[in-house]
């Protein structure tokens, strides 16, 4: 699905949609958002979240582990319609304190 063509429609629509496709289109939103700032992005908010099944698969630990750091405050987990979200870079944090 377009995103940016759904976005830019001027009339209302009903449209079904994937779990990819809204993750896509919350993603088109921040970053929309974020555009609009008169301040310049962090490297972290201009970075691209990514789901906590993505998250698992990329530190290679278990759902458990992340909900555990989280909790911890070892990571922080970044709400987006009910559903967390995470940066690499916190995540690669997270593990290189692990490691040390």
């Amino acid at each position: 699905m377009e995103i940016n063509r759904v976005l830019q429609g001027n009339e209302n629509a009903l449209y079904i949609i994937g779990r990819k496709d809204l993750i896509e289109f919350a993603i088109t939103c921040v970053d929309r958002v974020l555009a609009g700032q008169e301040k310049a992005p962090l490297k972290e908010e201009s970075e691209k979240p990514i789901s906590q099944p993505e998250a698992v698969i990329f530190l290679g630990k278990s759902r458990q582990t992340l909900i555990k750091w989280r909790k911890k405050g070892i990571i922080k987990g970044h709400t987006l319609g009910g559903r967390i979200f995470y940066l690499k870079s916190e995540l690669l944090a997270a593990l290189h304190k692990e490691n040390a």
